[in-house]
């Protein structure tokens, strides 16, 4: 399961659906200047951005809890860069979740519905993968040979 935050799309959205942009006026027409028209646009872009990474990391959240009550473990992984994040926008959460074969439906069904309304994040599901991420090593006993055992030898002990 992957988290992506896209501030382009979540501006894309924002953006009136009528194809009027607010564009620089003239000084004389009553609008705003075009260096106050300019400052307005940095600063939407600047709220979007952090707005979008802001519900990108409360649907990341929403899925944690989600899948708490699902997934039976977790492995967080780094978020991908370059071509590991095919997709548009940045990711921001990379998780594995193990989910019993009978759950797998319903658990797709909860994480991909979670982003469905949420402008700039998206929610990228892939798998079934194998099992194996979450496997442990088991512990290993003591080797011969250990500093403490050859301490032991060399004092006679």
């Amino acid at each position: 399961m992957k988290v992506y935050a896209d501030p382009g799309a979540a501006a894309t959205a924002a953006e009136p659906s009528d194809g009027t942009a607010a564009g620089p006026t003239s000084p004389g027409s009553g609008g705003s200047s075009p260096g106050r028209a300019y400052l307005q646009r940095r600063r939407q872009q600047r709220t979007t951005h952090r707005d979008t990474y802001r519900a990108a990391g409360a649907v990341a959240e929403r899925v944690m809890a989600l899948a708490d009550g699902i997934a039976t473990a977790k492995v967080a992984h780094r978020p991908q860069q370059g071509e590991l994040a095919a997709g548009p926008g940045e990711n921001i959460a990379n998780d594995a979740y193990l989910v019993p074969s009978g759950r797998g439906e319903d658990f797709r069904a909860a994480i991909g519905a979670l982003a469905e309304d949420v402008p700039g994040v998206r929610v990228e599901l892939t798998g079934p993968w194998a099992p194996y991420s979450f496997a442990t090593p088991p512990a290993s006993p003591p080797q011969h040979g250990s500093p403490e055992r050859t301490e032991t030898a060399a004092d006679g002990r």
